[in-house]
């Protein structure tokens, strides 16, 4: 079974973005109970390296349009600061699902919509879906299940 993630989004200026958005009227049957205000994301990339300085690169996501979806557009065009918590869940041993991992951004703010519309004809069992890019101020990493945490801020220093 995949493991599924779902996103809290709060915006200085629209105040809860997620709200409703894992409800039938958002998202269709893809709906999951228990999670009506957060978004059902669909894939996480992000990266961070280091040669002489941490480089953080934004951290993208892909998420089904739902009704947050012009919600983010007006945050990209307000340039609206944002805290995000992505919490993770997986089988646990009794086949229920448990929230094992969250990753929690603060002073976070959209870089790119990229929004993808399938081919009606040659990909019809795909559904449109937007990738969004996220550059933040700090992230925060907590792994609840074996109680592990770190952070780190996204600052152009030398160490």
């Amino acid at each position: 079974m995949a493991n599924n993630i779902y996103l809290t989004l709060t915006g200085n200026q629209q105040g809860e973005i997620s709200a409703e958005c894992g409800t039938v009227d958002s998202i269709g049957n893809k709906y999951q109970i228990g999670h009506r205000d957060q978004i059902f994301v669909l894939q996480f990339d992000h990266s961070i390296s280091r040669n002489q300085n941490i480089n953080h690169q934004p951290i993208t996501f892909c998420k089904p349009i739902d009704k947050s979806s012009p919600l983010l557009g007006n945050a990209i065009s307000n340039n609206e600061k944002l805290e995000l918590l992505f919490d993770f869940y997986r089988t646990a041993q009794t086949g229920t699902q448990e929230k094992y991992y969250s990753v929690k951004l603060l002073g976070a703010v959209i870089r790119k919509i990229a929004v993808s519309y399938p081919h009606a004809l040659t990909h019809a069992e795909n559904q449109p879906e937007e990738m969004i890019s996220i550059a933040y101020q700090s992230i925060d990493w907590q792994h609840h299940i074996a109680g592990t945490g770190g952070y780190s801020l996204w600052e152009e220093k030398v160490y």
